[in-house]
């Protein structure tokens, strides 16, 4: 069992440190945009460090069961691998500034970046259900956002937000 939630957690700090390569490439690609970029970038950032700093208490807490944590880890892998070709493509395709927003969006909303939701449902009596929530907070906050500042920056969705 514990190797599992290694690799789970693994996959979890690889996800958002991708989320986080590709926000950098889009503040380095979109000058106008790049602050906002940036901020996304290095909470991904620390959102990876956060999930590295429970690994102990995780694999103390017994909290999922093996086989709810190999489907969510099913998913992280998708997700990690797709981020991955985005990110090699971007290098050398740039894609438009109202792209970007729509790719992250995507991405803030899917169920690769919301891997915690498993744990949503459960009341928070530990320090790792704590962090979890609130990473997941944070990427919906991350959404709002988004949408906001694309309002502010006269940016809309090609299709239906």
């Amino acid at each position: 069992m514990n190797e599992i939630i290694k690799e789970f957690i693994a996959e979890s700090v690889a996800l958002e440190l991708n989320i986080g390569d590709l926000y950098q490439q889009f503040s380095a690609k979109f000058q106008q945009d790049a602050d906002f970029w940036w901020k996304l970038s290095i909470e991904e950032l620390n959102h990876a460090a956060l999930i590295e700093s429970i690994n102990d208490i995780f694999l103390t807490d017994n909290l999922l069961s093996a086989g709810s944590i190999e489907r969510q880890m099913s998913e992280l892998k998708k997700m990690n691998l797709s981020l991955k070709n985005q990110i090699d493509y971007f290098k050398h395709h740039s894609p438009s500034r109202l792209q970007a927003f729509e790719i992250a969006f995507e991405i803030e909303n899917s169920i690769g970046e919301s891997h915690f939701e498993l744990l949503m449902t459960v009341q928070p009596n530990s320090t790792v259900l704590k962090i979890m929530q609130k990473l997941n907070g944070d990427d919906v906050n991350h959404a709002r956002r988004m949408v906001k500042y694309m309002k502010e920056n006269d940016l809309s969705f090609s299709k239906s937000e």
